[in-house]
């Protein structure tokens, strides 16, 4: 697969090959995963002087430099409707993603400090690795290893400072398949930006002829820097804790049954899908840490929600533009699905009223958090979780020119009590759940949770 000749737009970061020693599985002595190679992509196209610098606005500011994952999965199968192999794909993925760098050029640059990005074209970062078992131990099943060695090592969830804004592997599966991922820079974008950067990059793989995105910056023209000056250094931190991942399918009729359960109990009005999901797993989780703690907690559902569209902007414009708003429940009998389905409705509602161009309320927490020196609502005496939806992205259908993928997958965390949910090629909803191994035993046996949702089973 080795090739000595490199396209201009790209050099390797150190000799090719590059082989790590074998990473063993502590759950199977079959799977090991080797590093092939790790380049650079610079952009195919320098940028321009004039837009050497990009500004990160304020929320930018406070947020750290953690790494957004998404993983996608295609087999073998797939490759040979194409008539390309595995290692051909390399070079294609190499120089759509050069094209579409020259769209995306903050994240082929650097953080220069806290504020800025010096866009000088470094480029991204792109790594082959070699997975010694086959694509299948990761579709049935959540084989943590897999999970774990199709991102780059320890790269996903990471506050980095020293890695490409934007770090992309190509790993190879013994029976032919690809699992191709990316890493994207939380500092410069959100979610919705990482949906368009893989969304885009495989539109110019499958058409390498067809027009390049045009994309809007926001930089600091809605979130400028405060009176009293930059954030020296991010205000928002997660705090590191040890936690497993399971993931939760559910499917089109489960959901429909848990809308008409949720609507038949207080006459909730056309709830949505994301609404019962986040309130039945809401209450599960929050169970299990009872069963574990041996008393009710007050607990917080947290969500983030994407502000594109109040502020009447484009899908695809770059930049974190999302707040936040809370639901607390202080009492266990208060802890019922329609109950949680009101109270998230009411925050939601006040989240929207609140933001806007002149006034936001998340603005102004983000401004007490950092003169209070401490992480919003994990003060509040509240037991926190934090929801985010992923749903309105459509992961699932990216299509790079051989078929969409047969499965999503995102990287498990270093720290818990964060869920994520995303929508899946069959119309359900996949949710991936990460807690603490005492709350994740209790929550694997929760039965409503298991009346209307699937658990992949782990290997």
């Amino acid at each position: 697969m080795a090739s000595s000749t490199l396209s201009p737009q790209c050099f390797f970061l150190s000799p090719q090959p590059t082989i790590q020693e074998n990473l063993i599985n502590p759950y199977s002595s079959t799977l090991t995963k080797k590093l092939l190679s790790q380049k650079f992509i610079k952009p195919s196209s320098p940028t321009p002087p004039t837009k050497k610098w990009h500004k990160l606005s304020l929320i930018d500011q406070a947020l750290t430099n953690i790494y957004i994952p998404f993983a996608l999965f295609y087999t073998k199968q797939q490759l040979d409707s194409i008539s390309k192999t595995p290692y051909q794909i390399s070079q294609i993925l190499e120089d759509s993603l050069s094209q579409i760098l020259t769209s995306y050029y903050p994240y082929a640059g650097r953080l220069h400090d806290n504020t800025i990005v010096d866009c000088d074209d470094t480029g991204a970062e792109f790594l082959q690795v070699q997975i010694d078992g086959p694509i299948s131990k990761a579709l049935d099943w959540h084989n943590a290893f897999i999970e774990d060695a199709i991102f780059p090592e320890n790269l996903p969830w990471a506050n980095c400072t020293d890695r490409g804004l934007v770090v992309a592997q190509l790993s190879y599966f013994n029976c032919g398949g690809i699992a191709i991922s990316m890493c994207i820079s939380h500092k410069i974008g959100d979610g919705c930006n990482g949906y368009y950067l893989f969304h885009d990059w495989a539109e110019i793989t499958s058409n390498p002829n067809g027009a390049k995105p045009s994309l809007c910056y926001l930089e600091q023209s809605i979130y400028p820097s405060p009176p009293s000056g930059p954030f020296a250094s991010p205000v928002i931190e997660s705090n590191k804790e040890d936690c497993v991942q399971r993931r939760y399918i559910f499917s089109p009729s489960k959901l429909r049954e848990l809308k008409t359960l949720v609507a038949a109990e207080a006459e909730i009005q056309n709830p949505t899908r994301t609404e019962v999901v986040s309130a039945l797993l809401f209450k599960s989780i929050v169970s299990a840490v009872k069963a574990n703690s041996g008393s009710f907690l007050p607990s917080t559902l947290v969500q983030y929600i994407d502000l594109r569209h109040q502020f009447n902007l484009a899908p695809n414009v770059v930049g974190n533009l999302l707040t936040i708003f809370p639901t607390s429940i202080y009492k266990e009998e208060n802890m019922k699905l329609s109950t949680i389905v009101g109270e998230m409705r009411k925050g939601k509602d006040q989240a929207y009223k609140r933001d806007n161009l002149k006034e936001n309320v998340w603005v102004e927490e983000i401004l007490e958090s950092a003169s209070a020196k401490e992480e919003m609502y994990h003060n509040s005496g509240c037991d926190t979780f934090l929801f985010s939806s992923l749903v309105k992205f459509p992961l699932h259908e990216i299509d790079f020119g051989w078929g969409k993928p047969i499965k999503v997958s995102l990287a498990n965390g270093p720290f818990g009590k964060i869920i994520y949910l995303m929508g899946n090629q069959d119309g359900g909803l996949d949710v991936f759940v990460m807690l603490s191994q005492q709350d994740m035993s209790v929550l694997e046996r929760d039965t409503q949770l298991l009346e209307f949702a699937y658990l992949v089973p782990s290997s």
